[in-house]
């Protein structure tokens, strides 16, 4: 057996958004090529809701030497739920029981996302039910979320997981798992025995701030669309007139970004704590 470094949440441009359509930004052979280009031993392609780069990042496999891991992310109604090793698709919007179920029947491995983001996406305290937890994601970059994640795993005693939650090239390899395994099916019973080791690195937030400006300006029309049909005045008129600022990039406009992302930083990570300080409280 090998030490494989693996990413464990990696996305495609079969990616797709419920409010910003475009969400994964880069084809399966250019996430492959990536990660062979930084070292990394393999990927799991985790897609929101689809398979649709399984049958491509296949024969890139062999092609590049790289480790491909089957998965899914879904969204289920509780949250959102990494399916590793599954051989099938699974619908999304299903209960988190029965879409544990429906993964448990294909031998997959259910591992909880990004289980406290702040955005609301990942599955809270229900990621007790799961066989594990991404303990380390990437882009949560407040730090306050992945530590919560950390101190709740060792509560329940979860396996867990390191990912970059990829969505571009650029955005690869920041959150690592090894483990020492061969193949797909080692990978995941070292998982579920808890025997992994975490890489972490956090997303800079240069990064961050290229991946949103790009996936923005491909999603341009189904954004204004989505604030035209579910946005009241002023929010609708202010939404649009923000996005209409990302046509101006590259250039002078990148400066007010970059302010922009290092103030929503700072808002997202005063937020965090406060949450996670009510929550301690709470608790005592």
């Amino acid at each position: 057996m090998l030490n494989m470094i693996l990413d464990m949440h990696v996305h495609t441009f079969y990616s797709k958004g419920r409010r910003i359509f475009h969400d994964g930004l880069a084809s399966p052979k250019q996430m492959v090529k990536r990660a062979k280009k930084i070292g990394l031993d393999g990927v799991a392609i985790t897609d929101h809701n689809t398979i649709e780069a399984w049958e491509e990042t296949k024969k890139l496999a062999k092609k590049y030497g790289i480790l491909i891991i089957p998965g899914e992310e879904i969204d289920t109604l509780d949250g959102h739920l990494l399916a590793l090793g599954i051989q099938e698709r699974i619908e999304p919007d299903m209960i988190l029981e029965e879409t544990l179920d429906k993964i448990h029947e294909q031998g997959g491995l259910a591992i909880a996302a990004h289980p406290f983001d702040i955005a609301g996406c990942g599955l809270g305290s229900f990621a007790r039910l799961a066989d594990g937890l991404e303990a380390f994601n990437a882009m949560n970059i407040d730090r306050v979320i992945n530590r919560k994640a950390k101190r709740f795993a060792r509560k329940y005693s979860l396996p867990v997981t390191a990912g970059s939650d990829a969505h571009t090239p650029d955005m690869l390899g920041y959150g690592r798992t090894e483990v020492r395994a061969e193949d797909v099916d080692a990978v995941l019973r070292q998982i579920r025995k808890g025997r992994t080791i975490l890489h972490e690195e956090y997303m800079p937030t240069r990064v961050l701030l290229d991946y949103s400006i790009a996936r923005l300006k491909l999603s341009y029309f189904y954004v204004m669309d989505y604030m035209a049909h579910n946005y009241r005045w002023p929010k609708r008129y202010v939404g649009k007139k923000l996005l209409s600022l990302v046509d101006k990039s590259p250039g002078n406009i990148d400066y007010l970004f970059r302010i922009l992302a290092y103030l929503a930083l700072v808002g997202a990570s005063s937020y965090a704590m406060l949450r996670e300080f009510l929550y301690l409280f709470r608790e005592d």
